[in-house]
């Protein structure tokens, strides 16, 4: 039994490393200097160790970076109240009230997640185009929302369904009313799953790259994965100490939000995702 426990302890390890090695990676070529990234055999410590490329990239055309950072915070957090506010309320409403074609809403929304964006990009473009929203952040948080949403009611839908009844019916017979009922009683027993569509919301907002550059062309509204492309990779090859050095700058505000919301997000897939 030790012998297994040890084995295991050991095969973990390894598959750790293995995952983290490209974080790794893409650290020690941030703090490589240019001619030491393309040295010949790759050097897996850096001789020497320096933070120039960050320090560019925070700096370079005063500070654009930041401002592309200011972008993907925004339309992130804009973005995840949407989804929040409306799959709370449609799960709620698929799961405890009586609707006249619950099961065919239910039908549109499993079909909706079988449906990839991009073969909708270029009908996404023309009604954008139609309402003169192109170029605009309004553009991306509907598209953003649009995808999110359907996982989002699903999965709030399933959340709300492991709540008994009988709960919502005391609240009810001690007077509470509808709002009420919901606000008090159900959405508190929720929050795990409400985490975990923050967090979903937040990393597929965060981390797009398709939506952002096809509709958010406009300096002011460019968010970090389109800005830091346009910095890094030019028309003479591409920066890759820079390119690495933002990347992992643009890493940390998910992974701090992960880190403060993981055991809730944890919670959440397995009682709100599984029914």
């Amino acid at each position: 039994m030790e012998t297994k426990h040890i084995g295991r302890i050991v095969a973990n390890t390894i598959l750790g490393l293995i995952m983290l090695l490209p974080l790794y990676w893409t650290f020690i070529t941030s703090v490589k200097e240019k001619d030491d990234i393309y040295r010949q055999p790759p050097q897996i410590f850096p001789r020497k160790i320096h933070f120039e490329n960050y320090r560019d990239i925070l700096f370079r055309n005063e500070g654009v970076f930041l401002r592309y950072l200011k972008n993907s915070v925004t339309t992130a957090v804009i973005t995840m109240i949407l989804v929040a506010l409306i799959s709370l309320l449609a799960g709620y409403s698929l799961s405890k009230l009586r609707l006249v074609g619950k099961k065919f809403f239910l039908l549109l929304i499993l079909s909706a997640l079988m449906i990839p964006f991009q073969t909708l990009m270029i009908p996404l473009y023309s009604i954008m185009s139609g309402l003169h929203l192109t170029n605009s952040r309004m553009a991306m948080v509907l598209i953003y929302a649009t995808f999110q949403t359907p996982f989002a009611v699903y999965m709030m839908k399933n959340a709300f369904d492991m709540i008994p009844d009988e709960l919502r019916d005391a609240a009810r017979i001690d007077g509470a009313g509808e709002m009420k009922t919901f606000v008090k009683i159900m959405l508190p027993t929720t929050w795990t799953s409400v985490a975990t569509i923050v967090i979903y919301s937040a990393y597929t907002t965060w981390n797009d790259y398709l939506i952002a550059v096809v509709f958010a062309n406009n300096e002011n509204i460019k968010t970090f994965n389109v800005g830091l492309t346009n910095m890094a990779i030019g028309q003479y090859g591409t920066e890759w100490g820079l390119l690495t050095a933002g990347s992992l700058i643009g890493l940390a505000p998910i992974m701090v939000l992960f880190i403060f919301l993981q055991k809730y997000f944890i919670k959440g897939m397995l009682g709100g995702a599984i029914k």
